[in-house]
């Protein structure tokens, strides 16, 4: 029989759940996991109990299962909910990051001096990366700092070694404001040659002709631009990106294919 204190009683199995669930979150937010496992529980423990005093009243099994498809669905919103607030005041800050591998050097030998040169990352004619990321890096015998060429500044990588190493090397800014998740694709490899459209565009690289013996390199470069975070959507995300395969025997300057994509 249906009476006030069993539908109270199918009330507070649905609210213990509920409650118990949301306790168990706040508490794994502030960094007490065990308490949290305690609380939730001791919620599903308490909402079990209520159960059988209420089958012992007569209340109806499908009325308590009702009760506890309402629980189960309240903790569902709670945790939509929480997730939500979360988000909202989430924000990381973007990034900047350009890596160059050249693979294919492994092995072999230079001068007293080996030079591989590549774009820089610039934005508006400046390089935005502060020169102490760039310049005086070592790589595995590698060193970098930029130099002055016909075509613009450009990135250098001098090995001084007679055995030459492959170069994996990856520079990175953080970006520090953010206004939403809205940017365009500023960032560019600099020099740029040749524009030949909106998302392509003609770079330049310089492989040292002294490396010996003879044979093929493989050249990437990527910028990626953006990576963050504004009220928990991620932000526009743009990379450029080089791919070039250099034959044996081929050196000195080489105009290289740079591509921009919106990758997210």
């Amino acid at each position: 029989m249906k009476t006030p204190k069993t539908r109270t009683l199918t009330l507070l199995i649905a609210v213990a759940l509920s409650v118990a669930y949301l306790t168990y979150w706040l508490l794994r937010m502030s960094s007490l996991p065990l308490i949290a496992d305690v609380a939730l529980a001791a919620g599903v423990i308490a909402a079990m109990a209520l159960g059988i005093i209420a089958l012992r009243r007569g209340t109806a099994a499908r009325r308590l299962a009702a009760s506890v498809v309402i629980g189960v669905i309240l903790c569902g919103l709670i945790f939509l909910g929480l997730n939500v607030w979360a988000g909202w005041y989430t924000h990381l800050p973007g990034l900047v990051g350009y890596e160059v591998t050249v693979d294919g050097l492994e092995g072999r030998t230079g001068g007293l001096m080996t030079t591989i040169l590549v774009p820089l990352p610039v934005e508006d004619g400046e390089v935005f990366m502060p020169a102490s990321e760039l310049e005086g890096r070592a790589f595995d015998g590698w060193t970098t700092t930029i130099v002055e060429t016909k075509d613009g500044n450009m990135l250098a990588f001098q090995n001084r070694n007679n055995t030459l190493t492959d170069i994996q090397a990856r520079f990175t800014r953080y970006e520090e404001a953010m206004e939403g998740t809205k940017r365009l694709p500023v960032e560019h490899l600099s020099p740029v040659i040749e524009r030949t459209a909106d998302d392509r565009y003609a770079t330049v690289i310089f492989v040292d002709e002294g490396i010996s013996p003879s044979g093929e390199l493989t050249v990437s470069l990527t910028l990626t631009a953006g990576c963050g975070l504004f009220h928990g959507m991620r932000q526009d995300t743009y990379r450029t990106e080089v791919r070039e395969t250099i034959p044996a025997g081929t050196g000195g300057r080489i105009v290289v294919d740079a591509t921009v994509e919106k990758v997210r």
